[in-house]
């Protein structure tokens, strides 16, 4: 099966593992790979399932990452609130999740390692930020809060130069944001839990820190994007209120991460350049293609 191709950009509807996993081949990912799934809530997250077919399709040596977060916990499901922010109930929350997903046993049978981007910063275990800084700022303007060149664990700051997949999901949210696609995906690799210092007064400083820490990885690696809804994807209603889709059945992925989730918005019936932090990636990295996008509109895919 071949994906549809709209310019850069890979689309598969309806996306099985076959059609998924051709997908990802179209992105030529070379061992070892670094992939960041997007597992942010323990409602709506990259699924085992997905994880194996990512890591059957590289065939060969990956890292996946992933850093702490309240909301990834069984007291999350429980009460529909945040979970403890305790470093031992983080840590327990981790092993939950794990198990609770599948995913801990998908890792083992690939022997492929978790490397948990909190626990590295706690640890101390981090490039020098020097030397992160020199590598970005070779290529970019300087990031806004420096401490972010201190941020990158010792052991992906060793691999740099390989492949980094911003494994994402499909996820609708409220204002700023919109969307939150592979991208957004990175500011997941700011250590956390809490994150709301890089949100600043009133989301002031939000666009600008997502697009810094992309920028950081997009200097250190070669970053390759999918946004997926396969088994789910999700729809904020209100700060409360999430709603799960089952099975919708799409997939994209594209060697140009920004353009790629300018499509998706677009598919969605959304302004990319009415997304903040978009906008301002736009003006980092390079716009996307307006006729990519409009080539999509028109062929009425469907992504929920």
């Amino acid at each position: 099966m071949v994906p549809l191709r709209f310019g850069d950009v890979l689309v598969e509807k309806p996306a099985d593992r076959k059609a998924f996993m051709g997908l990802v081949e179209g992105l030529d990912l070379r061992p070892p790979v670094i992939i960041k799934p997007n597992w942010g809530t323990s409602t709506c997250f990259t699924e085992a399932e997905i994880i194996d077919w990512v890591l059957e399709s590289v065939g060969g040596e990956a890292v996946v990452v992933e850093s702490y977060g309240w909301a990834r916990s069984e007291e999350a499901i429980r009460t529909g609130r945040p979970g403890s922010k305790r470093r031992g109930d983080l840590r327990d929350g981790d092993r939950w999740f794990l198990e609770y997903s599948g995913v801990g046993d998908v890792l083992k049978r690939h022997g492929v390692e978790f490397l948990n981007v909190t626990e590295e910063n706690w640890g101390h275990r981090t490039a020098d930020p020097d030397d992160v800084r020199k590598i970005v700022e070779a290529r970019y303007p300087p990031v806004s809060m420096e401490e972010m060149y201190g941020f990158v664990p010792e052991a992906l700051y060793d691999m740099r130069g390989c492949n980094f997949l911003s494994l994402s999901k499909v996820k609708r949210w409220l204002p700023p944001f919109d969307v939150s696609f592979s991208v957004k995906n990175f500011f997941g690799m700011l250590p956390g839990p809490g994150r709301l210092r890089y949100h600043g007064r009133k989301n002031s400083r939000i666009d600008r820190s997502i697009a810094d820490i992309y920028k950081i990885y997009d200097s250190l690696f070669e970053v390759k994007g999918v946004v997926e809804a396969v088994r789910s994807a999700s729809v904020a209603e209100s700060l409360h209120s999430v709603k799960i889709h089952e099975n919708p059945s799409f997939a994209s992925a594209s060697k140009q991460p920004l353009e790629l989730d300018a499509f998706v918005t677009a598919l969605l019936g959304l302004d990319p350049h009415g997304i903040g932090y978009l906008k301002h990636a736009s003006t980092v990295f390079g716009e996307w293609s307006e006729e990519t996008i409009r080539r999509g509109q028109e062929a009425g895919i469907d992504v929920l």
